[in-house]
């Protein structure tokens, strides 16, 4: 990713955003909240199960079809091996019982619609289930052992899970299952295209190796979604605001409509109004009347307590003689100093006293007598100035808010009362200003706290009515605030994840196309004499697969033109390139009934392609339809055929499979052989094996005489199926003419010998007992002639 992004055009904060969400969650975040990165340590893998995992048994007990314990062995490398038997015989329990063994779970029960499915896991005439997986490693010696068993009483959710007696670890193989899943069962094949789409997008795309970059994508998706909804609230929710503020008579809701109504509002004085900074100009000068000071009781007190002292004392001081005992200080001190200058001498004033020594000492000593009586005057005078300045500063000028505020509130008697208490500072006399002053301000007390109680009343009634605004005009400048600050964010991450989703589209498309061609060319041996052609495989956008299929040239959809047969040959070669692949640890791939509903030269192309995977992996195929064993043999491709069995109770019994002819003949000769049997009986079943063996061995000539001479397939099953008697397939392997049995017994006479005749007789007829070992003699010998 770091190489693709130096030779791209992107943005240094965008290039961050891919890288970190490719690293993961948590580093993401960090880089989406500005947190400079760091190396992140690599993803911990679990362990896997392992490498190179082959099959080599599959045991079953009490599951399904199968009753007391089954064996299926299996070579453990790889080649091909069918397993058949007809409806009912148990073979599809063994290919249920290996996928529950390993994965838990069964998709046929899965994507059954009916809980019958589901209820019939158990078989009636075995309680006790179990089934084993037994896997071989080519790089280990010993082999591991996977098994599920179940009490009578157990749910199938319930029961017991080992590995090699330990507990199983499912979590050890959950991702290798998912990615390279080796179970292909019926009911996958046809529904491989109407299944639903992110299905089968999922199974393919877990195997391009772009998990890492697919949740980076939608990790980037998650983050782009949700910044673009925060970025988009403010805008859809401002109109309804704005439609509550207008509708409301508040001179604040009113200024908050007008900011909403900017293309840019100024997200600064919202916020003033939706906090109560900025709270209008009625309210605003409610919450002035509210916040009106006057001087607090203790300092009007301590003033009220000075001014009353100073007042006292000066009363106390200014008596009546206060003035002449002050003149007459001035007199003695004039006296004495005129004394102190010119000696002893007649007083001035009297012309009869003498102002010597001894009236010097009385004088001076009433002199300052007196001079302290005057000084104490003066300082009470003095402390009465100020007490008087200090009372007259408490008369502040009456605030101008209780003019402005009249158009909203009454203050006519509050502002009166102000304006008789500032009014005492022009008082002169201080006692006058003692009783006024102090009378006034209470009556000012009074009327500024009844103004203050019905300014708070309609505060609180108008708060009442914008309280919720308020909250609102908040929340969507919260969102505008977040919003602003995401805005730049969501371009960053929009522009991260448009690059890393066509990214993502080249590397899907640069990894699909080695097994979009490995589907095309199974596709080209499966279709035969098909008119529909596979072109490309792509993973689409919208998390489906796309798939170019034309008829004769004309591109359609796979489901308009498809006939079951092809949509199944179309599932396995979606399916096979998936399970092949080299970083799979399986090597095994089983797949159920696939040739059910194909026409027989599909059946042809699917033995060649089987066998091709044969040839590096190992591949098990439960059918019981008899074509495919039969192209097998006839195409002389290598595999092991197994057969399985289904007796009574549910008794399950698999034998490795000749073929048609000499399996016939085996049972002929078990039948031959069976004392239980009544002699009338056994010779009618001797001859019923008999016959099938002829049958078998003419289909087989016809076969190979007919499609070696180019003939179709559909003719050559057509001319089969119209053959309804021995002699009639008969004649149509040795005469090639089904219209001429009558022919045939004297040919036969005449090329292989009368014995021939005969045989043809006791087969239709039966025998005595003691002929039947000549009946099976004999028909060995003519079949292997109709095979040469």
């Amino acid at each position: 990713m770091a190489g693709r992004l130096a030779k791209d055009d992107l943005a240094p904060r965008a290039a961050e955003l891919v890288l970190a969400a490719c690293r993961g969650d948590a580093a993401l975040e960090r880089a989406l909240a500005g947190v400079p990165s760091r190396e992140e340590p690599p993803r911990q893998r679990t362990d896997g199960p392992g490498q190179e995992i082959f099959v080599s048994e599959i045991r079953v007990r009490g599951f399904r079809g199968i009753g007391p314990q089954a064996r299926l062995p299996l070579a453990p490398g790889p080649g091909l091996t069918v397993v058949t038997g007809r409806n009912g015989s148990g073979k599809s329990s063994f290919a249920e019982a290996a996928e529950l063994a390993l994965t838990g779970y069964n998709s046929r029960w899965t994507r059954a619609r009916h809980d019958v499915w589901r209820q019939g896991w158990r078989n009636l005439h075995q309680r006790d289930t179990a089934v084993e997986l037994e896997l071989f490693q080519s790089a280990r010696t010993d082999r591991t052992t996977i098994r599920r068993q179940w009490a009578p009483e157990d749910d199938l959710a319930q029961g017991e899970w080992t590995q090699d007696n330990k507990p199983f670890d499912d979590s050890r193989w959950h991702e290798a299952l998912e990615t390279y899943r080796p179970f292909l069962p019926y009911s996958e094949l046809g529904t491989v295209l109407d299944a639903q789409p992110e299905d089968l997008y999922e199974a393919m795309h877990r195997l391009l190796g772009l998990e890492a970059i697919t949740e980076a994508q939608q990790a980037l998706a998650e983050h782009r979604k949700r910044l673009a909804e925060v970025v988009a609230r403010p805008h859809d929710r401002r109109e309804r605001v704005r439609a509550e503020l207008l509708a409301s008579q508040d001179e604040r809701a009113r200024r908050a409509a007008a900011l909403l109504g900017s293309d840019s509002p100024d997200l600064d004085a919202v916020a003033d109004l939706a906090l109560g900074a900025d709270v209008g100009t009625g309210t605003n000068l409610l919450h002035q009347i509210v916040d009106v000071t006057l001087p607090p009781d203790d300092e009007i007190e301590r003033v009220r307590e000075t001014l009353d002292l100073a007042l006292g004392a000066v009363t106390v001081l200014a008596t009546a003689n206060a003035q002449d005992s002050l003149r007459c200080s001035e007199i003695l001190r004039l006296a004495i100093q005129l004394q102190e200058s010119g000696g002893s001498q007649t007083c001035p004033v009297c012309d009869l006293g003498r102002l010597d020594g001894m009236w010097l000492g009385k004088a001076r000593e009433r002199a300052e007598h007196l001079a302290r009586a005057a000084a104490e005057l003066h300082e009470a005078a003095d402390h009465l100035d100020v007490a008087v300045a200090a009372t007259r500063a408490l008369c502040v000028p009456v605030p101008e808010v209780l003019t402005e505020v009249q158009d909203v509130l009454d203050t006519t008697t509050a502002l009166q009362a102000w304006q008789a208490w500032e009014a005492c500072v022009s008082i002169d006399d201080p006692v006058r200003l003692r009783q006024e002053l102090f009378d006034r301000y209470a009556d000012l007390v009074q009327a500024v706290d009844q103004l203050k109680a019905v300014a708070r009343e309609q505060i609180d009634r108008r708060d009442l009515v914008w309280r919720p605004m308020a909250i609102a005009l908040f929340e969507w400048h919260s969102q505008a605030q977040q919003a602003l600050a995401d805005a730049e964010v969501l371009a960053d991450v929009t522009e991260a994840e448009n690059w890393i989703r066509k990214t993502a589209a080249t590397l899907r498309s640069e990894r699909i196309a080695p097994f979009a061609k490995e589907s095309q060319r199974i596709w080209q041996r499966l279709r035969q004499q098909s008119n529909v052609d596979l072109g490309a495989v792509r993973l689409g956008g919208t998390r489906n697969v796309e798939l170019d299929v034309s008829v004769d040239g004309v591109s359609n959809s796979a489901l308009a033109v498809m006939s079951q047969g092809e949509l199944h040959s179309l599932g396995l070669a979606l399916f096979l390139p998936r399970a092949l692949v080299d970083e799979s640890p399986f090597r095994f791939v089983m797949i159920d009934d696939p040739v059910q509903a194909m026409d027989p030269t599909k059946v042809d192309g699917l033995a060649q392609v089987l066998a091709d995977v044969g040839l590096t992996r190992q591949v098990v195929v439960f059918t019981h339809d008899e074509r495919l064993v039969e192209a097998l043999r006839r195409l002389r491709l290598p595999a092991t055929v197994w057969e399985v069995c289904r007796g009574e109770d549910s008794v399950v019994q698999v034998r490795m499979s000749d073929d048609p002819v000499g399996r016939c003949l085996s049972d002929a000769r078990a039948m031959r052989v069976d004392e239980d049997l009544p002699e009338a009986l056994r010779a009618e079943l001797v001859a019923s094996c008999c016959r099938t063996a002829l049958e078998a061995a003419a289909h087989a000539r016809f076969r190979r005489e007919r499609l070696s001479r180019g003939v179709p397939h559909a003719e050559v099953e057509r001319l089969l199926e119209c053959a309804l008697t021995t002699r009639q397939k008969l004649a149509l392997a040795v005469l090639d003419d089904l219209a001429e049995p009558a022919k045939l017994l004297p040919h036969l006479e005449e090329v292989v010998g009368s014995w021939a005749v005969d045989l043809l007789l006791a087969c239709r007829v039966g025998g005595e007992s003691e002929d039947l070992d000549v009946l099976i003699r004999d028909t060995e010998l003519l079949a292997g002639w109709l095979q040469r």
